[in-house]
């Protein structure tokens, strides 16, 4: 089975992810004397003329300088995708993969905190990034994030996953989410590996 692989991350589909990153936070902070209606209509506009050209199938992987592939619309590590945060990948080798990402506003849960479903989404991601470095994709079976303490948004997060063994097709891994030297939360994953094409054997 193969997928659509480009040279790189596309530049302009990286920018505009951005700038709407940018657009959503700012939405969420807008204050109340903001026309809003009035940006609702310009941002309309531009949907419109994005919508006009559409119809690619979201899943794009770019080639990366010294191996290995970034899901370009990734809802969590990909720059091409407003919802992602994104992740950037400080380390992925097979015995560990580590990323930052700093998470915002339009991220918050509890009063200055990171929502914890968010906290559970980046962890599920670098654990299925984990298994699939060491060799082993899989798909998320069951997860379980402790929380430790609350996240904090505006500041920049380490997180850390790694495959710690293999039962069959079951994949067990385990991560780390920081704030600095503070450990925010933790998380234990059993993923199930398959292949492309996907095989029922192991």
């Amino acid at each position: 089975m193969t997928f659509p692989t480009v040279d790189g991350v596309p530049p302009g589909r990286a920018l505009l992810g951005s700038r709407i990153r940018e657009l959503i936070e700012a939405s969420v902070c807008a204050g109340e004397d903001a026309d809003l209606a009035a940006a609702a209509t310009r941002v309309e506009a531009v949907t419109a003329a994005l919508r006009a050209t559409g119809g690619a199938p979201p899943l794009l992987l770019a080639a990366l300088e010294g191996g290995g592939h970034l899901s370009v619309n990734n809802p969590v590590e990909g720059p091409g995708n407003p919802l992602a945060p994104p992740l950037s990948w400080t380390h992925v080798g097979p015995d560990e993969v580590r990323a930052e990402v700093l998470l915002g506003a339009a991220h918050e849960g509890p009063p200055g905190r990171v929502h914890g479903g968010w906290v559970a989404a980046v962890l599920d991601h670098v654990l299925g990034r984990a298994t699939a470095a060491a060799g082993f994709p899989g798909m998320t079976a069951s997860l379980t994030v402790d929380y430790h303490r609350g996240t904090p948004y505006a500041v920049p997060l380490s997180v850390e996953g790694r495959l710690e063994r293999r039962d069959g097709r079951k994949l067990h891994a385990t991560g780390t989410l920081r704030a600095g030297e503070e450990v925010c939360a933790t998380a234990q994953a059993i993923l199930v590996r398959f292949r492309f094409p996907v095989s029922t054997s192991d």
